[in-house]
């Protein structure tokens, strides 16, 4: 493990703190492919919103929608590693946190699609909004479901 009891506990000084902020940062995009795709995508959407004639609060909607998706990867990045620390071996428990927390990045990725549907499906492809409730009610509907059959089969295999 790299640095020493000081750097790990944090500090007391606003620029160490977000020398810190930004260690944790690139470390996970540097270990984890998943957040290393979220930002490529989430750079090319900002990106684009340079280019493209986009209402200011469509925009708004758009860069909330990138920021959400990277900030749950964090957080799965987070909750993976605590569960990894807590114990290397299998167990049905830590696979429900996993995947779990996997779901939340799902969860806000499907936001932002539908948040990308309204927004670039009505510039591109003529959409009318429907077609973004239609999405968002179909995946309201499907998580759900597809938890209740997670936790279904996590209990029978209980």
């Amino acid at each position: 493990m790299r640095g020493n009891v000081k750097e790990q506990l944090g500090s007391n000084n606003l620029k160490e703190s977000f020398e810190h902020a930004i260690e944790g940062i690139v470390e996970s995009i540097l270990s984890e492919r998943n957040l290393r795709i979220h930002f490529a995508i989430g750079l090319f959407v900002i990106g684009a919103t340079f280019f493209l004639p986009i209402k200011r609060e469509d925009s708004l909607w758009v860069v909330f929608a990138v920021f959400f998706v990277i900030w749950s990867e964090l957080i799965n990045t987070i909750i993976e590693h605590l569960m990894n620390l807590y114990s290397r071996e299998y167990h049905p428990v830590i696979k429900i946190i996993k995947d779990v927390s996997a779901g939340v990045v799902l969860w806000a990725t499907l936001f932002s699609i539908t948040v990308g549907i309204m927004v670039f499906g009505g510039m591109f492809f003529d959409w009318s909004l429907e077609v973004a409730k239609i999405f968002a009610i179909i995946s309201t509907v499907a998580f759900p479901l597809l938890s209740i059959k997670v936790v279904r089969e996590w209990k029978r295999k209980r």
